[in-house]
């Protein structure tokens, strides 16, 4: 029995009916995430979940995974690699909802203009010590300095997030923009998560 070349297998149109199968495929994968997240989001809005709630959840999130990489021996290179990349994976996502809707709220709705652009710096602050610290050999003995160091500039910056600038956002805004804001968060969130 001769053996089929793929061209003999799979005419023309059933290529193409598979070309258009899978970038329908890779556009829903792109999309879902982000419509199902404000969707998922605003449930839980409706719900009664305070938005700046869920966001301060992130903060004790991140917060207790530089705890642990504290926690860990110069020893732990990939443990303290992995569990970096975590750190940086959960602020990327968070930073993003905050730059993206939080911010320019607090910007706006609260009239918050320079306290603002403060948090955008020390969002770009934060970025920068994260890839240094990615691209430093976890080993290093001032690494695990530099990382507490970061440990604390995120923790006072979540601090001043949670008991100043929130509360001025809550109360410059009204409960439709309240429940809207936390689908808008997580819509956001889910782009890279």
């Amino acid at each position: 029995m001769p053996i089929k070349s793929v061209a003999q297998w799979i005419s023309p149109r059933d290529a193409m009916a598979f070309g258009a199968g899978a970038l329908l495929a890779l556009a829903a994968s792109r999309i879902a995430p982000p419509v199902a997240g404000r969707a998922v989001g605003s449930l839980r809005a409706m719900a009664g979940t305070d938005p700046f709630a869920a966001l301060a959840q992130d903060h004790k999130k991140v917060l207790a995974l530089f705890a642990a990489i504290e926690e860990t021996d110069e020893a732990s290179v990939a443990r303290r690699a992995a569990m970096l990349f975590q750190v940086k994976r959960m602020l990327t996502a968070h930073a993003l909802a905050e730059e993206d809707i939080v911010y320019p709220m607090l910007h706006d709705d609260a009239q918050r203009r320079d306290e603002a652009k403060k948090l955008y710096r020390e969002h770009a602050d934060i970025k920068l010590r994260l890839f240094e610290l990615e691209h430093k050999p976890k080993d290093d003995p001032n690494w695990i300095a530099e990382l507490r160091a970061l440990h604390r500039i995120v923790e006072e910056h979540t601090r001043d997030e949670e008991e100043t600038e929130f509360p001025k956002l809550r109360a410059a805004i009204n409960q439709a923009q309240c429940t809207t804001l936390l689908g808008e968060v997580s819509r956001e969130k889910s782009m890279l998560l």
